[in-house]
């Protein structure tokens, strides 16, 4: 697995993100829990989430009022923090594509069978989703939304990953809260980020007679924090490894989280 560094523009763009998610002019979110892949690319991003949401706090610049109280109702319930550090996991890693990695997509995706190609199925990649969702984002999303918060505060939890695992990982989320996925594709920015929001508190049940939790899409590659950031030139990355994005997809793809 091609472990490469975020160039000074995909820096940038990382800082420019978090500031956006937790500040006042923008989502204003205050994240409880951030999970990443341990890959330096997004685990960096997802700290440069942390650190715009940590220097708010201590500036003052976002009030904590009503985040820490007990739950009056259920006193099992801990009480909820902003996020002090990252929950990074090898399984929110991109697929692997394993001798061809670093290939152009369409040499690593042969119109024929290649018995010989040993890059990661999508069935491996299914499992990886369906562990992290049932071990920690499920039970932390049901958690987060029972507490006690005050309506002032824009509770969130952040997952930071990679391109093709994301649409895997968003497909598996939908089937577990009993939706068919979005089929709305678009052409993925970077740090363009998919906000679903949902309440678990509030179940209702369909003509099949299963338990859903309404949901609702506020945005599908929101890349408003990016509006006035201007790109580095190429000489300047740091990393040579580096490819658009583009390059990842055939012609006419793109990818549906």
């Amino acid at each position: 697995m091609t472990d490469s560094a975020l160039t000074p523009n995909g820096l940038l763009q990382a800082a420019r993100l978090g500031a956006y998610l937790t500040g006042g002019q923008g989502e204003n979110f205050t994240l409880t829990h951030i999970y990443s892949s341990d890959l330096q690319r997004a685990a960096k991003t997802a700290g440069a989430i942390l650190e715009a949401q940590s220097a708010a706090i201590d500036s003052g610049r976002k009030p904590l009022v009503g985040l820490s109280e007990a739950d009056e109702v259920n006193s099992d319930n801990a009480p909820l923090e902003p996020a002090k550090d990252i929950l990074q996991l090898s399984d929110l890693q991109e697929m692997s594509f394993g001798s061809q990695e670093g290939t152009p997509y369409g040499r690593a995706h042969p119109p024929l069978p290649d018995f010989k190609n040993d890059r990661e199925t999508t069935e491996s990649m299914v499992a990886r989703a369906n562990r992290f969702l049932n071990q920690h984002l499920l039970p932390t999303l049901v958690t987060v939304h029972m507490a006690s918060v005050s309506p002032a505060v824009n509770v969130a939890v952040a997952v930071v990953s990679h391109g093709i695992f994301l649409q895997i990982l968003r497909k598996q989320l939908m089937k577990h809260l009993r939706y068919l996925p979005d089929s709305r594709k678009v052409r993925w920015s970077n740090t363009g980020y998919f906000h679903l929001k949902f309440d678990p508190r509030t179940k209702w049940t369909d003509s099949r007679g299963l338990a859903l939790w309404p949901y609702s899409i506020r945005g599908i590659n929101v890349t408003v924090h990016l509006a006035s950031v201007k790109r580095t030139p190429a000489r300047d990355v740091a990393d040579g490894t580096q490819r658009k994005i583009d390059e990842f997809f055939k012609p006419g793809e793109g990818s549906a989280l």
